[in-house]
């Protein structure tokens, strides 16, 4: 008796730790069920694209001449002007090139100096009837010659300096510096396919994305056009 009323006590006290405590289910008649009210609300969706974000002008630096790198004087993401100097190539094969035709000049010069003297010399005897006229327009061929001589020199020389001046790479314009793929010792030249850098002009940005053909269509049906479309465009936000 005393183990039976033992357990019906225990059987008591399970009852009510069950049913008491505010986290029970609530209690419902046989025809009585939960219900929730459902209302009309506003939802705004969100269509997320891959975008590339660019510079209003990029500006691709390319090599002139040909020759190793010696120098870089920048690093990706700085900021440069317009005739900054970004990279050097080696020049000494250019500088002799400007030696050389330096010395065109000055020999053109000499030669133009002896064509002058005599020529003028020749006018004299011409005057005196010491020399006939096919002696003079020679002098004068002679000079006139040693001057085009020396006019073709000093072009020569302001091609090889300019060509020299190439070795310097300097920025085109103002902006932030790209990648730079090649470092010092590379090997560059005009036909590189790929540039030594690219200056970005990023006062103002341009973001470009692109939209799979189906929404292209189900914007032109709602729209009427693709013009209508894109002006009814709902506020593009970068994230």
């Amino acid at each position: 008796m005393k183990i039976k009323n033992c357990l019906f006590i225990l059987a008591i006290a399970s009852s009510l730790t069950a049913c008491s405590g505010g986290g029970g289910m609530p209690k419902f008649g046989d025809d009585e069920f939960a219900v929730v009210s459902v209302g009309a609300s506003d939802a705004s969706l969100q269509t997320t694209y891959p975008a590339t974000i660019k510079g209003i002008q990029d500006v691709e630096v390319r090599p002139k001449v040909s020759g190793f790198i010696t120098n870089v004087y920048v690093h990706e993401g700085q900021t440069v002007s317009a005739g900054q100097v970004l990279f050097t190539i080696d020049s000494e094969t250019y500088r002799a090139t400007v030696r050389q035709a330096q010395a065109v000049v000055n020999t053109a010069r000499a030669q133009l100096n002896t064509a002058r003297l005599t020529y003028e010399n020749n006018k004299k005897l011409f005057a005196k009837n010491v020399i006939g006229q096919y002696e003079l327009s020679t002098a004068q061929n002679s000079y006139a010659t040693a001057r085009a001589s020396v006019a073709q020199a000093l072009a020569s020389l302001a091609s090889a300096r300019e060509t020299l001046s190439w070795c310097q790479v300097k920025s085109p314009s103002n902006g932030v510096v790209g990648s730079l793929p090649f470092k010092v010792g590379a090997l560059v030249s005009s036909s590189n396919a790929q540039p030594l850098t690219t200056v970005s002009n990023i006062s103002t940005m341009e973001v470009f994305f692109s939209m799979s053909e189906s929404e292209i269509l189900n914007l032109t049906k709602t729209a009427g056009s693709v013009s209508a479309a894109i002006s009814s465009m709902p506020i593009v936000k970068l994230q």
